[in-house]
Formats: structure tokens, sequence, C-alpha cells
């Protein structure tokens, strides 16, 4: 386990600043084509905006110091939101200018882009609205107890919305989205998909400004707010939000999860620490965006983690965030730093965290008396503890039997543990048994990221002393659909 020391180290290194930061670009490549992973400083020019007053309680007065005062006790004070700051437009001027709107009970959206694309818009964002306070609790209400309301402005033509007085003259340069108050402006883009992402994205943003005392680090603002865009629209038109893409064509022109897999065959991944030291001007380049969301969607859909992480969005806020930040996860400060290197390293379109969660559990020495251990290994996991542990130099040897299922279309493929060499994933046959061993205590490269093929048995010499875990390869967005299990023995050879 990392130690209390190394962890204030990581977590003193946040930058809690509330900031207002362009939002970061879309991939401008087809929907099959690999998106770039670094945009020119033009692209993602940051920018703080003024200070967005935030609702705080009012100030209780301090009892009189004295021997005879009586102290009553004082009523909690009512939070409010601050006023709605934006200003009334003249729709039907606007609409002679080709500026038309939409409206429903969350937005008012302003915008020159056709007709057919833009009038779902508010209503989705009604949906998002509601999966905000769900996760981080309601809104403080105004003094005049109206519903809170953002304005949007989705331009295709920015001069249009210039000319009608729509666009502050501080406002910084548009480069993709911008946010202020409970006011954004956004640029049209090229793919639907990202239109919308990009939206609920400064929707986001425009919620979290109102959400009290939320100076909160900027890669969780970032990434939240990308969280939240990545999106799924069912066949009733509800929407799901903070879901992994299926793949490139699915989330056209976003992008995140290629920009990760090319900066880790680049030899740049990051750690959770190089994420949570994100500072503003790493935004300057479109990379910090898809590491924040990594982060985020990493912690906010792992089955182990995610209850602790939206815990930490509704009570970690301002001063308190490292704090409840540490108090939450530092316990599991070394499964966490695993399992973030296995998931940096596995990635991909699909992804799914649940199934690839890890059930650690300490292994214990087969002896003279114990040789061997058998265990059944699922192929709709990752990786499994067998609960042995290996020591260093000493020889086992691994055989394993049975057959699994591994899809059913466009027919059974079964497979034994030698795998099925048609087809390959992470360059080992689908089917294939893997192992990988975790040292006891904590390395600076991680150990499990060494993979040892199996297939239906092998013999080998421990090359360090760790728990033994294994897995049946598949790729990580398919396990869902697998049946089946091995029987492997593990068997200490004196």
């Amino acid at each position: 386990m990392r130690s209390s020391r190394s962890w204030r180290l990581v977590v003193e290194a946040f930058p809690l600043l509330i900031l207002c930061i362009g939002c970061g670009p879309a991939s401008t490549a087809s929907p099959t084509a690999k998106p770039a992973t670094t945009a020119s400083t033009a692209a993602a020019v940051a920018s703080v905006e003024p200070d967005v007053p935030v609702a705080q309680p009012e100030p209780i007065a301090e009892p009189v110091d004295s021997p005879s005062a009586v102290i009553e006790p004082v009523a909690p004070q009512p939070v409010f939101r601050p006023d709605d700051p934006r200003e009334p437009q003249d729709d039907a001027q606007l609409a002679e200018l080709g500026i038309r709107v939409y409206e429903s009970r969350r937005l008012k959206l302003y915008t020159d882009i056709d007709s057919d694309a833009a009038r779902t818009l508010p209503g989705y964002v009604d949906q998002l609205y509601d999966a905000l306070e769900a996760y981080f609790g309601p809104l403080p209400p105004d003094r005049n107890g109206t519903d809170f309301q953002m304005t949007g402005y989705l331009l295709k033509d920015e001069r249009l919305f210039r000319e009608a007085g729509l666009i502050p003259l501080d406002l910084p340069p548009i480069n993709h989205g911008r946010h202020r108050a409970n006011e954004f402006w956004m640029r049209e883009q090229l793919y639907d998909y990202y239109r919308r992402h990009l939206l609920f994205h400064e929707v986001t943003h425009c919620f979290m400004t109102f959400v009290p005392d939320t100076q909160t680090p900027v890669w969780y603002l970032e990434g939240m707010a990308e969280h939240f865009g990545t999106h799924r629209i069912q066949a009733d038109g509800r929407l799901s939000f903070g879901v992994m893409p299926t793949s490139p064509d699915e989330a056209a022109g976003w992008g995140r999860v290629t920009l990760i897999r090319e900066a880790f065959a680049d030899g740049h991944p990051r750690t959770l620490a190089d994420v949570f030291a994100l500072q503003p001007a790493d935004f300057l380049m479109n990379d910090a965006y898809g590491w924040s969301w990594s982060a985020c969607h990493f912690l906010a859909t792992h089955p182990r983690y995610r209850e602790r992480f939206e815990q930490l969005g509704r009570d970690g806020r301002g001063p308190r965030f490292i704090r409840r930040l540490t108090e939450l996860f530092e316990p599991d400060g070394r499964d966490l730093a695993t399992e973030w290197a296995l998931y940096v390293v596995n990635l991909q379109y699909g992804y799914d965290c649940g199934r690839a969660a890890i059930d650690f559990q300490r292994g214990s020495t087969l002896t003279a008396e114990t040789p061997a251990r058998t265990v059944m290994i699922e192929p709709t996991r990752g990786w499994q503890s067998t609960q042995v542990l290996l020591e260093q130099g000493q020889e086992y040897t691994i055989t394993a039997t049975g057959e699994i299922t591994l899809a059913d279309e466009p027919k059974p493929w079964v497979s034994g543990p030698r795998g099925i060499s048609i087809r390959y994933a992470e360059g080992h046959p689908l089917g294939q048994l893997l192992a990988c061993l975790r040292a006891e205590e904590a390395t600076a490269a991680e150990t499990m990221l060494r993979i040892l093929p199996i297939g239906e048995g092998r013999t080998f010499a421990a090359p360090i002393t760790g728990t033994l875990y294994l897995r049946i390869n598949d790729s990580w967005s398919e396990l869902a659909d697998n049946r089946g299990e091995f029987s492997v023995t593990i068997t200490r050879a004196d």
C-alpha cells in the first residue's frame, strides 16, 4: 500500500482553482480515422473568467463572551444561489437575423444551425440536468423560487451573434466552447455526436458553477464535464450519460480513447498522480481533457470506487476536496495504482470497467503437504486471483482443461486453454489462458503488466515472489457474452 506520506505528496499537488477554461477541440478526422492526439494552442486557449458568485450561508453571530449571557440556538441560515444574471433578448428581432430560439425547462438555446439538428437539444439538456442533480445533489433555490435555466448560444456564423450583441466583448475567443455563470457559447460541430457532447460538457460546467463552494481541481471540473458529455441515445429517446463509447463511429469527433492509446504507444502514459497534478495551462493541449476524462470515468464506473467518488463530488467541495479524497482512497492506494496502470494499458472503445475490476486476494504458498491447488477461471472477468503465492526462483507447473464459448455470431466460437489463433487480442490468441504475478510489495514498475502465456500448460521458475493471477484472453469490450470456465491446477515442482 502506498504510504500516507507519498499519498499526501500526490494530492497536495492539486491546483485548487475555479477556472473557466476553453473546452477541448473535437477530432476533425472522419469517424473511422484516428483523431489527432493534440491540438494547436490556438485551438484550445484557456482563460480565467471573472469570478462567479456562489451561494454561501449567511454569517452566524458569535455568542456574547459573558458568564451571564444566555446562548440561544441559532437556526441554520438558508443558502440561495445567485440571482439570474442573464439579460432578456428580443426573440422576434433575433429571428429576423436568422437566429432562432428553442426552449425547455432548463435551456434556452439560440442558434443559426438547421432546425432539425437543434430542436431536440433543449430536451436532452433537461435529461442531463436530472442526471447531474442525481449525482451532485440539487442546486440551492434562488430567492424568487424560479427554476434554474441556462442560456446557450450555438454558433454557425459567429458574425451574426456578434452583430446581435449576444457575445460579450470581454469573452475570450470561442475556439470550441466557453461558459460564464449560467450562459455558454459553443461552435457548431461537424458531427452530431460531438455537437451534443460539447453541449453537455458546457451544461455540466454551468451546473457545477452554481454548486456551493465548488473550488475543486481543474482535472475534476474538466473530467466530470467530459464524463457527463459521453452519452448514448436509447431507442425510446432517453439518454444515458457517463457511458463508454463502443466505437469511434458511435462517438464521432470525440477521440479520447484513441488519444490515450496513442500516448501509451508513444511511451507517454500518465499515472493518476500525473492527472491529479494537471495545471490550468496544461489544458492548452487536447490530451489534458483526455486524461481528465479517463480518470473521472475510471473512478466513476469502477465497482469498488464509484460510490466513494460520487461521495467526493457531494461532500468534498472547496478546501475539503483534498482531505476527502485522501480519506476515501488512501486505504486502497496500491490497488488503485495497479488497476489504473492496467486500465491505461488496455483501454479501448467499449472497455468494460466493471468486468475488468480485480478482486485482490493475497495468495499463500504451496507446501510439501499441499503441493498443488486447483481453481476455476471464468471468461467473463478480467484478472482473477488464484490465492497461490509463487516464490521467486521456485519452479511451478500450471495445467488447464475445459471449454469456453467466446461468441455466438456468426457461429459459436469455442476454445480450449490454448486459444483460437484465427483472431488475436493484445497479441495473444482469443481464449488463451494468461498469467501474471502481483509482487508482495509495491514496485516502481507494475508487475501485473508482465504477461506469461500459459495455454494448456507450462512449467517455469517464478521471476518474483508474488500472487498468481490468471485470465482468459479476450477483448476487454467483449467479456459479457462469454460462458464456460477453465479448470487450472498449479503445482509446485520439488
